[in-house]
């Protein structure tokens, strides 16, 4: 409900505008809604193999799983 008052607002505002300003905000609303969405680039699992070793170098792993399992 709070969008909707968000958009009656904008849209008074636009109606206040001259044509040549709503002309061109149109324009640049339809640049940006037609722009190419950029495609995230996927992460595979096998290029961060080894990232944390280092964090558990001096843990010993036993301990901190017996340690979990006692919460």
């Amino acid at each position: 409900m709070n969008s909707d008052l968000n958009i009656n607002s904008i849209l008074h505002q636009f109606e206040r505008l001259d044509k040549q300003a709503q002309q061109n905000l149109f324009e640049k609303l339809a640049l940006m809604i037609h722009k190419p969405e950029q495609k995230k680039s996927k992460v595979k699992l096998s290029s961060i193999s080894g990232l944390g070793s280092s964090l558990w170098s001096k843990i010993d792993i036993d301990d901190y799983v017996d340690q979990e399992r006692q919460w």
